[in-house]
């Protein structure tokens, strides 16, 4: 198996496209498709998705489509793995059982082809994901860095799967904006105005359950400050 690449640095856009970030979809198609359409995503822009395209949801193959058929019509998307991609991988290799009845239990069986194997246009797509970006300005990634180590950029389990990143000033002067802990709004909104070194943009779209300040779906423009929420849809 090819080595995954790390980090990738991002210029901006050319043509005075904005810089969008969406994360932690999981699954949630109609709800994704939905809020694509509320910002208007055209083919300037830059689209970061912060991983977890999968589980949970009702529709994980279909947003695994999506944002592969945006690819294929020339947008600007950029895709980075989450903790439920890495997984899929892993289980993929060394447990292709234990894998077929986690996503019979994450309503993902639509991943897997008639032979019971994940398709194969999205091996290729979930082994080609990157780990974090690196900005101008900010630092994009899925859960946060380990800020205790010497070389947070060398540790990709923390990018995936550590809980409650925060950091007290600018991680080598840029904002990280990251996701996989669901947040209330209004902690959002305030990391936003207060222009928080670390912004959580994980909404628990699949987190209905929690109630009215959870299960959104949120694009956050780099450049404008602005956040656009769309509720959960596809429950």
């Amino acid at each position: 198996m090819a080595k995954q690449t790390i980090g990738v640095n991002v210029k901006p856009p050319e043509n005075g496209g904005r810089r969008l970030v969406i994360t932690d979809i999981h699954g949630c198609a109609k709800t994704f498709d939905k809020l694509l359409n509320k910002v208007g995503l055209n083919d300037d822009d830059q689209l970061f998705l912060l991983g977890d395209f999968i589980n949970r949801g009702p529709r994980s193959k279909q947003v695994v489509d999506q944002v592969l058929g945006l690819n294929e019509e020339g947008y600007n998307v950029f895709s980075l793995m989450g903790n439920h991609e890495e997984t899929l991988l892993h289980l993929m290799y060394e447990s292709p059982q234990e894998l077929r009845m986690l996503l019979k239990s994450r309503n993902s069986l639509g991943l897997l082809n008639e032979k019971g194997l994940v398709r194969s246009r999205f091996v290729r797509f979930f082994r080609g994901l990157a780990y974090y970006y690196k900005l101008e300005d900010h630092f994009l990634v899925h859960a946060g860095f380990n800020m205790k180590i010497d070389k947070p950029l060398s540790d990709v389990h923390a990018m995936c799967w550590m809980r409650n990143f925060s950091a007290t000033k600018p991680f080598k002067g840029r904002t990280v904006l990251f996701g996989h802990s669901p947040t209330k709004y209004s902690k959002i909104v305030k990391q936003v105005e207060d222009n928080s070194s670390s912004i959580c943009l994980d909404n628990g779209c699949s987190h209905t359950y929690l109630g009215k300040e959870y299960g959104g779906l949120i694009c956050f423009d780099m450049d404008s400050r602005e956040l656009v929420r769309q509720k959960n849809v596809d429950q």
